[in-house]
């Protein structure tokens, strides 16, 4: 495997991923050798337990892939007949309509069963207790009606796999789970693969955030957990000869099975025996002939398995949802990119490769008055993310396609760059109007050493007004930083309330020396993108150090006061708090209070929150 082109691909996933994600994973085979994996996030985000390849993500439906292939490898052993009804190998199975006795395993595969849908109680679960699920399933069938004719038309269904999954055990006298690691994924070497009730300590399961572990119970249906290299391998099964299933059962799972009445339903009647299609597609992409894929999704995860015959290649990706990515996307953008690289081979249909001479010119850093933007192009694509410099990076554009001369996002949408005067320029076309977006940042001047012993330091707003809506939203506070690998650019990251709908929260502002105590924006992008530079001024007032910008005056953080139950006066007063604050404190008419945590951050205020909450650290104003 090619480690440092995943980390490299892993690079350019994450900057499509959500604020504050939990993990996303992913692994690509191709012509039978693993050649990219990675998975990048959090195991356990609340303890801080980074994710790696050997995490396992519940892959729900895809599941159902597995409980197919258990039953095909009944079938080759002879003790399964596809079209023989299910009550013949579970003869306790009931219904409420006669019907349920022409249900086969067939119909249990394609869909076409018939049967309600989903049993809800006992799908997702937070522990494991003593419990006979299959009867429970069998009980709840007992009680319901079929909702079409066994073979009438296709709706997807759980209930069929978790029938089937039944009809393994009893038909190999073997738990379910059993079955499938000694039959399937023992054989593959596939360790981490396993139902919940199996699950293999060595291979920790994600869980999204703080949320408990998902149990899946339904097992057929979508109870399996897998690390991606493994469901990798399982997928190879698909493409190559093996002892497991026959190339007569991936043949029989990859016709279309799906059964329709409606004559314009392109998506029923596709359905495989297990697969969610025998023939996918992708507008922007050449994939040939007889893509399979198989897709699922629970309460804290959604994954791909797709197989490609073309270029003998397998996909597999699962996701926390907090990621917020399309799975199928990204995936066969790893595809393309790697066959691109490796292979010389292009398989994208409405974009062009991008020439390595232009992702050199064109991607890095561009500046805007109060955000700094990440440029990156790999393949034919390019992502723009915005990277503060204090807070969690998220994507502004993603999947953007080459066109040979702009960067399409939709069909009102488009990106190039132009320079002017020595400087480059970001620019988009909106609507059929262009215009400049961001500048290009380049290199200044050295620092001083006046401005580096600045450096890190956190100043605090000093000076606010009781209705002043502005400083309790942005600009409560900001940390002077360096711009990383840009001599001589400084940058003013402010604070603000987090979830603010101004500046998502924050405000990173550029700025250059001019002089030892003053900058000044340097920006120079006409129409929107130069506004509200910053022009800082530092200053000494006894020990203190002040600072004037943004028509605010703030005060470096370690030359503040203490609290120590000072009263509001007749002047704003900031405070560093070293104690806990019980927010319990009256407010008097047409005064306000505001509180801070360590990072600035905007966490109680009276002029919007009904009541303070406590807080431990921070920073007290009394306005």
């Amino acid at each position: 495997m090619d480690c440092e082109w995943s980390k490299r691909t892993s690079d350019f996933l994450k900057m499509t991923l959500a604020k504050d994600y939990t993990s996303v994973s992913y692994a690509l085979r191709v012509e039978d050798e693993l050649v990219a994996a990675d998975a990048l996030g959090w195991q356990d985000q609340p303890q801080q337990i980074k994710a790696d390849e050997r995490c396992t993500y519940n892959v729900a439906s895809v599941s159902k892939i597995y409980c197919t292939a258990a039953v095909m490898v009944l079938v080759q052993r002879g003790l399964i007949d596809l079209d023989t009804p299910v009550v013949e190998y579970v003869p306790e199975f009931t219904m409420l309509d006669e019907d349920y006795k022409k249900i086969t395993v067939r119909h249990l595969l394609n869909h076409a069963s018939g049967l309600p849908g989903t049993q809800w109680k006992g799908f997702s679960v937070t522990a494991l207790t003593k419990r006979d699920y299959d009867e429970e399933v069998l009980n709840y069938l007992a009680n319901s009606h079929l909702k079409a004719k066994p073979g009438e038309y296709s709706v997807y269904c759980n209930d069929g796999f978790t029938l089937a999954e039944i009809v393994v055990a009893r038909v190999s006298g073997q738990r379910y789970s059993d079955f499938l690691r000694e039959n399937i994924t023992g054989p593959i070497q596939a360790d981490s693969t396993r139902t919940i009730e199996d699950r293999n300590p060595d291979f920790p399961l994600v869980h999204e955030k703080a949320k408990p572990a998902e149990l899946l119970l339904v097992e057929g249906a979508g109870g399996l957990t897998t690390s991606m290299i493994d469901l990798c391998k399982f997928g190879q099964l698909f493409l190559s000869e093996n002892p497991i299933l026959s190339e007569a059962s991936k043949q029989e799972m990859a016709k279309p099975q799906g059964v329709s009445f409606l004559a314009q339903d392109q998506k029923s009647p596709f359905y495989g025996l297990g697969w969610d299609t025998v023939c996918f597609s992708d507008p922007d992409f050449d994939l040939g002939e007889g893509v399979l894929r198989k897709g699922g999704n629970s309460f804290q995860f959604t994954s791909q398995l797709i197989i490609i015959p073309k270029y003998n290649a397998v996909l597999a990706i699962s996701e926390t949802h907090d990621c917020k990515i399309d799975v199928t996307q990204a995936a066969l953008h790893i595809l393309a990119q790697w066959l691109l690289q490796h292979k010389g081979i292009s398989i994208y249909k409405r974009a062009q490769p991008i020439p390595p001479a232009v992702v050199e010119a064109r991607s890095g850093i561009y500046l805007m008055p109060s955000a700094i933007a990440t440029v990156a192009m790999q393949g034919a694509i390019a992502h723009f993310q915005d990277t503060p410099l204090k807070g969690q990076p998220y994507p502004w554009e993603s999947y953007l396609r080459y066109d040979g001369q702009r960067w399409i996002a939709n069909e009102k949408v488009s990106y190039f760059f132009a320079e002017a005067q020595g400087d480059e320029y970001l620019m988009s076309e909106m609507n059929g109007v262009c215009y400049p977006v961001a500048m290009k940042a380049k290199a200044f001047a050295p620092l001083s050493e006046t401005w580096k012993q600045r450096l890190n330091h956190r100043y605090v707003v000093v000076n606010p007004t009781p209705e002043d809506l502005v400083i309790g939203e942005i600009m409560t506070g900001f940390s002077l930083e360096a711009l990383p690998d840009f001599e001589g650019i400084l940058v003013a990251s402010f604070s603000g309330r987090q979830g603010s709908d101004v500046y998502s929260g924050g405000f990173d502002g550029s700025f250059i020396p001019a002089g030892e105590n003053r900058g000044r924006g340097f920006l120079r992008t006409p129409c929107n993108g130069s506004r509200d530079l910053i022009d800082p001024y530092f200053f000494t007032q006894g020990e203190a150090e002040l600072c004037e910008v943004a028509s605010y005056r703030y005060q470096r953080t370690d030359t503040l006061p203490a609290y120590q139950g000072q009263a509001f006066a007749d002047h704003p007063q900031t405070f560093r708090l070293d104690q806990p604050f019980d927010g319990t404190m009256s407010v008097p008419e047409g005064r306000r209070i505001m509180i801070l945590d360590k990072d600035l951050n905007v966490v109680g205020d009276t002029l919007t929150d009904e009541q303070l909450k406590p807080a431990e650290s921070g920073y007290l104003l009394l306005i």
